[in-house]
């Protein structure tokens, strides 16, 4: 997915390797979106994956991550409803 759109997130290179990250941080972005799809794959509805995916990035906050998971669901073609 492509986040040159979302104020949130920077690529600056030789950082994680260029990956996108939240910005201040050496948390890729795909880090949070691939912990919440884990934990609706194995069942939990969507208020639970969020709930788990904020306590492994507690650090990060649930306005962040609700925020990341929000711009990816407007932007990448297979989220939209």
């Amino acid at each position: 997915m492509n986040w040159e759109g979302y104020h949130d997130v920077e690529v600056i290179l030789g950082k994680v390797s260029g990956a996108p990250l939240l910005k201040n941080t050496r948390l890729p972005v795909v880090a949070i979106t691939e912990n919440y799809d884990a934990f609706l794959e194995e069942g939990s509805t969507p208020e639970e994956a969020l709930f788990e995916t904020v306590n492994c990035y507690p650090e990060i906050g649930a306005e962040r991550i609700q925020a990341v998971l929000e711009y990816r669901a407007a932007h990448e073609p297979q989220f939209q409803s």
